[in-house]
């Protein structure tokens, strides 16, 4: 079956255009080329060993190493699939390597672009904590414009993995829909990739580098008539976001198509079709991630289940009580009606009924300005001290405040 998903892989990237792989595959363990730093996790997810920062000996740039079980079926498909992606919000792939000298254990490993700003789920787990004993008239909330970058950058993600539709695609959403609705699309245009495990600890936030450019200052000439003029300065950038870990990710050419259709993933963020898998199923974990963030719920959109409950978590995620209030209860009074409609058409119970990729990321382009002509998005606003280690890492990227030194007397 190895071998299947390696020709299988050949042909992918010829008929579909992919890039060639930046590196082979290595056979051996990377250790001379990389240093391990520090671990970031210990058996995150059901398939990996464990996850380290590491640092490249010839360039001092900083990646992630995420150890993977050797003998994993998904080891040969995520590997190559990070291989052949390449979108500006989906996690680069640098090296990997999958060694199978051990006599009693293989080893496996794949190097990955490092995000210093960290996962959805800790920026869930943060704001939470911050706001857990607090009266509500005091609680923090994440910054409105900051969501509408995380929905746009998920939903352009997914519009590549599932029609191969890059940012730059300028065609409207009448234009793309009978395209890919076409019989043949699948087989000549795109493969179609689901990405199937989308949940906050697959998003990874990297701080953005400000950008130069002119706000514009009332002043008065000759302090009587007033004038307007244009100041350089600093623009300010949001966080760059990131979709990450395909372990479970298939193609619709996959060999394992018609056979992997197990119960997988995670129950909290599951949408309710589980373990049948569509185009729409990622739409509807975006969605729930984006109400999680409003909301603030760490631990997902769908309820536990009950005490007496002994069907099993599958009978449960398929059951109505499980999602039962999440499209009633809305993303809350301190964001836009134009976020919560967008939100709702995403969470939609029948999967038919939501829109597809491309269609959702136009609805959030015209969400997102009507929501800011009624005063809803506030850019210069800061994420808090407490977030992302102190204020050299608020949102903005703005330089460390210097300590104010102590007036100097004078004699």
């Amino acid at each position: 079956m190895a071998e299947s998903r390696w020709a299988d892989h050949d042909r992918f990237k010829k008929e579909y255009g992919f890039p060639s792989g930046r590196r082979e595959i290595a056979t051996k363990d990377l250790e001379e080329k990389y240093v391990k730093i520090r671990p970031l996790g210990v058996g995150v997810g059901g398939l990996n060993e464990g996850i380290h920062l590491v640092q490249n000996k010839e360039n001092g740039r900083k990646y992630v190493q995420k150890e993977i079980d050797a003998g994993s079926p998904q080891l040969l498909r995520e590997l190559l699939l990070l291989q052949a992606l390449d979108h500006p919000n989906i996690i680069r792939y640098v090296d990997a390597f999958i060694d199978k000298s051990q006599w009693h254990h293989h080893r496996a490993s794949v190097y990955l672009e490092y995000c210093s700003f960290k996962s959805a789920q800790d920026l869930l787990d943060k704001y939470h904590k911050h706001n857990q004993n607090r009266p509500e008239s005091h609680h923090a909330y994440i910054p409105e414009h900051f969501i509408w970058h995380i929905f746009r950058s998920l939903a352009s993600a997914l519009q590549y993995l599932h029609f191969g539709i890059r940012p730059d695609d300028k065609r409207s959403p009448e234009e793309l829909d009978p395209l890919v609705k076409a019989p043949q699309y699948c087989q000549k245009v795109w493969p179609i990739i689901l990405h199937r495990d989308i949940k906050p600890d697959n998003i990874f936030f990297r701080k953005c580098q400000p950008r130069s450019g002119f706000t514009i200052e009332p002043w008065k000439l000759l302090r009587i008539f007033p004038r307007q003029r244009k100041v350089p300065r600093i623009v300010p950038q949001p966080p760059k976001v990131f979709l990450a870990d395909f372990g479970l990710a298939l193609t619709y050419n996959d060999p394992d198509w018609n056979v992997d259709r197990s119960y997988i993933g995670t129950l909290n963020w599951m949408p309710p079709e589980l373990p049948e898998a569509f185009v729409h199923s990622d739409v509807w974990a975006v969605g729930a991630i984006i109400l999680a963030l409003c909301r603030q719920m760490p631990e997902g959109v769908v309820k536990p289940p009950p005490v007496d409950w002994t069907a099993g978590s599958e009978a449960w995620s398929k059951h109505p009580d499980a999602r039962k209030g999440i499209r009633d209860h809305g993303v809350g009074k301190h964001y836009s009606p134009e976020l919560n409609n967008v939100v709702h058409e995403c969470l939609r119970f029948n999967r038919r009924n939501r829109p597809l990729a491309f269609k959702l990321l136009a609805m959030i382009n015209e969400g997102e300005k009507e929501a800011g002509k009624k005063g809803f998005l506030h850019k210069d606003e800061f994420f808090p001290d407490w977030l992302w280690g102190g204020a050299e890492d608020r949102l903005h990227g703005r330089r460390r405040r210097r300590k104010k030194e102590p007036d100097k007397v004078t004699e």
